[in-house]
């Protein structure tokens, strides 16, 4: 029994050597970056990386909390300084590390119909799990600047006005889904909304809806521009 149990003893030092050493710790100035670009609202990942991609770059750690503030602007009023452009280039590269798919769509600008699509609609590229709306930032190609020059979204994205409004192509709408009621409070509002129309931002692109079509419409109505601002 005594040998049996010698054969399947390990020695101390042995043992020892396989403890596990405890994981570093991040720097504090590096915390507090990434605490505060989440703030704004970025993804937890993105905000980890667009911090990781300023030390890459050389920056001390001092410095970091500091500069994203800076890139960061007068961020309560949406004037971005760089650190907007910084976490949609990290968020691609998350995109393509994690495999997400490529997913485009057909636009028709104000007042084209199908049978001036060969001229006049233009397409938009962009990773799954973005919005329509996230198009015009984070797209890819000339499509998604052009897309940018008719469509606005006054409140970011918060659902808190229809200037986003698109009209799905009715072959399409069973996929796309029926707006929420929240939602078709703000298109009651929308610039001579239609069956199908939808508000962009609630719009998230998936691989079913690869291929799919929109209309803009002619005009839209801004209900941002009639909210009383003290002075």
């Amino acid at each position: 029994a005594a040998a049996a149990r010698g054969a399947w003893a390990v020695p101390a030092r042995r043992l020892h050597g396989t403890r596990r050493r405890p994981a570093p710790t991040k720097p504090e100035g590096v915390v507090a970056a990434e605490e505060f670009v989440a703030s704004l609202g970025y993804d937890r990942a993105v905000a980890d990386g667009a911090v990781k991609a300023l030390r890459d770059s050389g920056m001390p750690v001092s410095a970091l909390l500091g500069t994203v503030k800076t890139l960061a602007g007068r961020w309560e009023v949406g004037e971005d300084e760089g650190l907007e452009a910084l976490c949609d280039s990290v968020e691609k590269e998350l995109a393509e590390v994690r495999g997400l798919a490529k997913v485009s769509i057909t636009v028709f600008p104000p007042g084209a119909t199908r049978a001036e699509a060969a001229h006049r609609a233009f397409q938009c590229t962009g990773y799954e799990g973005l919005s329509i709306t996230d198009l015009v930032k984070k797209g890819d190609g000339e499509g998604a600047r052009t897309l940018g020059e008719y469509l606005e979204c006054a409140c970011a994205g918060v659902m808190a006005c229809s200037t986003c409004q698109v009209i799905v192509d009715p072959e399409w709408f069973d996929k796309v889904g029926e707006p929420e009621e929240a939602e078709q409070d703000m298109l009651d509002l929308a610039f001579d909304p239609q069956e199908t129309s939808r508000l962009g931002c609630q719009i998230t692109l998936t691989k079913d809806l690869d291929g799919l079509v929109v209309f803009l419409p002619k005009g839209s109505n801004n209900i941002m521009d009639f909210i009383p601002f003290e002075d």
